[in-house]
């Protein structure tokens, strides 16, 4: 694979991961190889170190017994894409006033086996990318207001945590408020108290709903709409195409590191590795996370 082709993307784009023949898993399977092993070579770069290979390595990670020969193509895809990326850094600053910031969505209905929904979220501190996480949802929702809830409630949680124990080192003040963007009007509607949403069909989820709503009316969240095109976690959800996982990219600030003497060359008067770095050729709409208009500044 190091004299391969490489990728611009980690799966080919809007491509959805489904069962296979048996013909094509028995196809695989005479090939002798270890899916399993080598799916877990990735697990710690898309937990640790390169967000945009989280959704694929959950992804393909949901069929590591009947594995066909579709998936192992679709594993060499991240492999090209790794040899395409192999510069690319989660690079930190200094030069933050954002405070927390967080971003939860969902791909309503992707898995055509089960139609679960697939969610995920990430975490900015002070403009740096601390946490993400993607992940198939246990259960099956009918809309796609339900399926948001859901992964506001879970958000909510981990923030709520995350949210004391910074307090208790003292990263953050104990009257520091999280900012929570969602891209669903109806999902912030029924978040704030809405009481035109708040119907018998929301019923099975109305205790999740009364606990965010709490978490909101205690001013210590503040959740707000953003625009679809300014979702920083669309690319945790789904395969998405070049130019939107690197405007994300960008923003979050995993970029590339020139490399000049044989060392890592990062500009100390940069406030964060952007366009010029990472993808001067290909990126046509540069964005920092400063110009996100949700975010305060």
């Amino acid at each position: 694979m190091r004299e391969c082709k490489g990728a611009t993307t980690p799966l080919v784009p809007n491509e959805h991961l489904g069962p296979e023949t048996n013909k094509e898993i028995t196809i695989f399977k005479n090939m002798g190889i270890s899916f399993r092993r080598t799916i877990q070579s990735l697990n710690y770069l898309s937990t640790a170190t390169r967000p945009d290979l989280a959704h694929a390595v959950s992804a393909l990670s949901q069929y590591l017994e009947n594995l066909g020969i579709w998936k192992w193509k679709g594993f060499l895809h991240v492999l090209q894409y790794l040899k395409q990326s192999q510069e690319v850094r989660l690079h930190y600053h200094r030069n933050g006033k954002q405070g927390i910031v967080t971003c939860s969505n969902v791909y309503w209905g992707n898995c055509r086996v089960t139609r679960q929904s697939i969610s995920g979220y990430l975490e900015l501190f002070e403009g740096c990318l601390v946490l993400w996480k993607t992940g198939k949802q246990k259960s099956v929702f009918t809309s796609t207001a339900e399926a948001e809830d859901k992964a506001l409630c879970d958000l909510t949680s981990e923030m709520l945590w995350l949210r004391q124990w910074m307090i208790e080192i003292g990263i953050v003040e104990p009257n520091c408020q999280i900012l929570m963007g969602n891209d669903n009007q109806s999902c912030i509607n029924t978040a704030n108290g809405d009481s035109s949403f708040n119907n018998k069909r929301m019923k099975h989820v109305d205790i999740k709903l009364h606990f965010v709503r709490e978490v909101v009316q205690s001013k210590d969240f503040q959740l707000q709409y953003i625009q679809s095109e300014s979702m920083l976690a669309d690319f945790l959800t789904k395969s998405v195409n070049k130019t939107v996982l690197e405007r994300a990219l960008c923003a979050l600030g995993i970029s590339r590191l020139k490399v000049r003497g044989g060392c890592w060359k990062i500009g100390r008067n940069e406030p964060r590795l952007t366009m010029a770095t990472f993808s001067l050729n290909t990126l046509k709409y540069p964005v920092m996370i400063q110009d996100l208009p949700w975010i305060p500044h």
